[in-house]
């Protein structure tokens, strides 16, 4: 299933033009690939007169400045975020703990995007972030998730990930991988990783470039020693280094599918793999002169490692067992 994710400002332009030249809302709905309720929240929630873009952003916009001042107001609720977050917990867990602590006290439930918003509010007197510094990547500025249409060249040939089948979503089969570069301080050096979203085993190389030729032979090099049929989708960023993807869907026998631009949270896991790789070669060192034999040994950390969300068992252990499987 694919994740719920809210109806941005562009998803509102459309809606108001279709809605004024009187498509019906299943019409909207199949138009920006929505299911149905949706839009008819959308339009029930945020129309007054009638359906407008930017008054239905605003009023968005307000709801959601309400959900995150609930960290002003509920002294409890502020007090156990301040604490989990210094213990190094995510926003997501938090809000995963908040549900399973309160399960019937609403009040103290909040979503980790307000949790977000909350924390990039919070500023000390230098200006500088309180709380920034617990979160796992320290990142200064909070990305724009609704920043998916800005003008890039498009590659009519390309699939787009919601077309990958539901398999791959649900992870209930292995073979389905995410793909992506890891750059190195000044640009010298590249290192391409690809995980399996079913057991997390990760495959990955270093890279003297990025052009497409030299990506696809690394793609269909790392994956070759896997059995025929065990690769059945591929899912990248829209980068141009991934532009011969016909020539690695021949060379592999599989499908390559594309995630929208700058939606990088839609291969989640790819993303949370390139960090841990990352505690190995931090962003601002060069890693041009990194070996084979180097990069292996931190794959081999990596996949040896227990997984809490594979019920303590390692990538390598599950490897295993899909691959006696195929």
């Amino acid at each position: 299933m694919r994740p719920y994710t809210h109806i941005s400002n562009v998803e509102r332009r459309v809606i108001k033009n279709m809605y004024f030249e009187s498509n019906s809302k299943s019409e909207i709905s199949r138009s920006l690939n929505r299911h149905r309720s949706s839009v008819y929240r959308e339009i029930s929630r945020n129309k007054t007169k009638a359906y407008h873009d930017k008054e239905a952003q605003e009023l968005y916009e307000s709801r959601r400045r309400k959900r995150s001042q609930k960290l002003e107001t509920n002294g409890l609720l502020k007090l156990i975020v301040c604490t989990l977050l210094r213990e190094k917990n995510s926003p997501e867990v938090i809000s995963f703990y908040l549900k399973n602590m309160f399960p019937d006290d609403s009040k103290m439930h909040i979503s980790h995007e307000s949790i977000y918003k909350w924390i990039y509010e919070q500023k000390e007197d230098n200006g500088k972030h309180r709380f920034v510094k617990y979160l796992f990547t320290h990142r200064k500025k909070r990305q724009n998730r609704g920043n998916i249409n800005k003008s890039r060249a498009k590659d009519t040939t390309k699939k787009n990930i919601r077309e990958r089948p539901k398999e791959a979503e649900d992870r209930s089969e292995a073979g389905h991988i995410e793909g992506d570069l890891i750059v190195s301080a000044g640009n010298d050096a590249y290192i391409l990783t690809l995980v399996d979203k079913k057991n997390m085993h990760v495959w990955g190389t270093p890279l003297p470039g990025k052009d497409s030729n030299t990506v696809a032979r690394a793609v269909s090099e790392a994956l070759s020693e896997l059995p025929i049929g065990y690769v059945k989708t591929i899912t990248f960023d829209n980068g141009t280094e991934f532009s011969m993807h016909k020539e690695i869907e021949e060379a592999l026998e599989c499908k390559v599918y594309f995630a929208d631009p700058y939606c990088s949270w839609q291969r989640g896991l790819n993303e949370h793999i390139n960090g841990r790789i990352r505690h190995y070669l931090p962003k601002k060192k060069s890693f041009a002169y990194l070996t084979d034999d180097q990069f292996n040994c931190i794959l081999n950390d990596i996949n040896n490692r227990p997984r809490k969300s594979r019920k303590w068992k390692s990538p390598c252990e599950l490897i295993i067992y899909d691959l006696c499987r195929t």
